[in-house]
């Protein structure tokens, strides 16, 4: 029995670390902390899937029970968006800060390239990701990219890829296809995966390879950039909808407690 105190311990202290948010876990730390979680993970040797979760995502899980799960698993869930930071300060359980996946993204190359862990790009439009890739390869001096492959194939491709990724043993792997898309695909082949640290990134190559511009690093500390996002692309108006009934089932989690 006492053989497994320390996973019982460690699991503790794991969800004392995190809050619920909508039923959800959020791991409560600073971006320096996740990129420290992720390097330990690429120290260890351990397959570490990390979920970029902003309120649309965790919305949506309300009625994606494969998305729930996926979330419940992960092993390290940031606060990506100012809803959850928002939600969090709600539940009396404030976050010390957003964790934004395209920043995350770009501290997680730059510490790779430093430590010469290999990194594979997965995603995106043909054209974006081979600019992405550049781009990346310039800002980070060092950083070796082992593969990439873009985001358009069909089903019957998916484990050919994934055997492909095996095959390249990278140590960050970035999957650009969108949520909930990226977070399943992660998922379902996590098993074929080399151990590595697997981050679902959303549009952040379309941000890397200059086809899409980020908000002002104003915007982005008044917790804007998705208003930002909205006035530049008005088909995101539909999605932003989610925003509010996120923060309103949160006001009812709130009551309930």
């Amino acid at each position: 029995m006492s053989n497994h105190l320390p996973d019982k311990v460690n699991a503790k202290k794991n969800e004392a670390a995190r809050i619920r948010i909508l039923g959800r876990p959020v791991d409560c730390l600073t971006g320096d902390a996740a990129v420290g979680r992720i390097m330990r993970a690429w120290k260890e040797k351990t397959f570490l899937h990390v979920v970029t979760a902003n309120a649309e995502m965790i919305y949506q899980s309300t009625r994606d029970g494969e998305l729930a799960a996926i979330i419940e698993e992960a092993g390290l869930v940031t606060a990506d968006g100012i809803g959850v930071v928002l939600a969090s300060r709600l539940l009396g359980r404030p976050v010390p800060e957003r964790v934004a996946g395209y920043d995350l993204m770009l501290e997680c190359l730059k510490q790779a390239a430093r430590q010469k862990v290999p990194v594979f790009f997965f995603g995106a439009r043909p054209e974006v990701l081979q600019e992405a890739v550049a781009a990346a390869v310039r800002r980070f001096p060092g950083l070796r990219v082992v593969g990439s492959r873009d985001g358009y194939f069909g089903e019957e491709e998916e484990e050919g890829i994934a055997h492909l990724i095996s095959q390249q043993k990278p140590g960050l792997l970035l999957v650009a296809m969108g949520v909930p898309k990226q977070e399943k695909w992660i998922f379902r082949f996590r098993d074929m995966l080399p151990p590595c640290v697997a981050i679902g990134v959303g549009g952040s190559f379309d941000v890397l390879s200059g086809k899409v511009r980020r908000a002002p690093s104003w915007v982005q500390r008044a917790g804007l950039e998705w208003l930002y996002r909205i006035a530049r692309e008005p088909s995101r108006l539909k999605r932003a909808a989610n925003l509010p009934l996120f923060l309103l089932s949160v006001l009812l989690q709130v009551l309930r407690r």
